[in-house]
């Protein structure tokens, strides 16, 4: 589990640091807001493809080296948007990012669930969901201390990711548990077999991908200076280690889809709220610690549904269905969003509440049946 853990938390620093860092510096140039959420986009399509060629690389890697590979790859994409002050390029090695990603996302998360006894399993999946959040919690740090320009904070990720990938070396050594080889075929079959649970990804993907690259830019637009802009992604994601323990506790009490029933109806009040609360005031900070935490909370509740009611090629296949799911989702939230935000800014904000809700109700109304 600290090893997974270990390499998620690497994954979602990287992934925590660039979204906001790249809107900002897009913005600086002059980009549109569609344009700012097409590159945040380069980063979901490159987790979606990887699932259709991770089958191939499986069964040529075990999984601990495929997760090893992705690690060194990113600092090597890290390195590079350190060094190239280019555009295009920038989307490709974003694109790569993406596709390093989704190797510890399918691979770790099937992982935990096939070591995870069904008792303890949601407060494995909190554990797990306290280290990514942590990793986007730190990741935008970087921006207010290193700053911008230079591209010394895409070194300093890259240092980290480097480290995270040498621990995790040395803790393969004492594992004994690995997850099975992904099939193709069962991957696409999920879809079918668990469409609830892939609905609740796909709408965790639009708005973790919107609140880390879109928010952000809306609080610039309405006084904030780009660091509180920063420190309101450090809010968000400190709101999302500090519940997610606690999710994870009442995943192992209660009724998991209970519980991802509620988290969706939060993140919908919290939404309303932030929309309406004045972007300079107060009680932005608690309502954007509360926003990270309940929708969080959505992933670590389809985790936990997953080990719970599938084993063996179908818990492989279900990590990879939701890594596939969370891109889907990654490409829908930048792009539509950050197209609603030039029209209209509480259209984009109503767009995320009618998803909450309507998710929230599709889910009661196929679990009454």
């Amino acid at each position: 589990m600290l090893a997974v853990t270990l390499g998620i938390t690497a994954f979602s620093t990287a992934q925590g640091l660039t979204y906001p860092l790249f809107s900002f510096l897009l913005d600086d140039r002059g980009a549109s807001d569609g344009m700012v959420g097409l590159h945040a986009a380069s980063f979901m399509l490159g987790l979606g493809v990887s699932v259709a060629v991770l089958p191939v690389l499986n069964r040529i890697l075990r999984a601990r080296h495929l997760i090893l590979a992705g690690l060194l790859t990113a600092v090597a994409c890290l390195v590079g948007f350190a060094v190239i002050d280019d555009l295009f390029v920038w989307f490709l090695l974003r694109f790569t990012l993406g596709f390093c990603v989704n190797t510890i996302y399918v691979l770790g998360e099937a992982w935990l669930n096939a070591a995870a006894t069904d008792d303890k399993r949601g407060r494995v999946a909190g554990i797990y969901g306290a280290g990514m959040a942590g990793g986007f919690a730190v990741g935008p740090l970087g921006i207010p201390l290193f700053g911008t320009g230079g591209g010394l904070a895409f070194a300093v990720c890259a240092a980290i990711v480097a480290a995270v990938a040498f621990l995790f070396t040395a803790l393969l050594r004492r594992t004994r548990v690995e997850p099975g080889v992904v099939v193709l075929g069962q991957i696409f079959s999920f879809f079918r077999l668990a469409p609830l649970m892939v609905l609740i990804v796909i709408v965790y993907g639009i708005l973790d991908t919107t609140a880390i690259a879109i928010l952000p830019l809306y609080l610039t637009s309405g006084g904030l200076s780009q660091d509180l802009a920063a420190v309101f992604v450090v809010v968000l994601s400190a709101g999302m280690v500090v519940s997610q323990p606690g999710v994870g506790l009442l995943l192992d009490r209660f009724d998991r889809w209970s519980v991802a029933i509620g988290c969706l109806a939060v993140t919908g009040l919290s939404l309303v709220a932030m929309l309406y609360l004045p972007v300079a005031g107060w009680l932005l900070w608690p309502v954007a610690a509360v926003l990270g935490a309940a929708y969080f909370g959505l992933y670590t509740s389809a985790l936990a549904l997953l080990g719970q009611d599938y084993g063996g090629g179908a818990l492989v296949a279900g990590s990879a269905a939701f890594a596939l799911a969370y891109a889907v989702g990654g490409l829908i939230g930048p792009a539509a969003t950050g197209t609603l935000m030039s029209v209209s800014v509480p259209g984009a904000f109503w767009f995320l509440i009618v998803i909450c809700v309507g998710t929230a109700v599709v889910t009661v109304r196929r679990r009454s049946v």
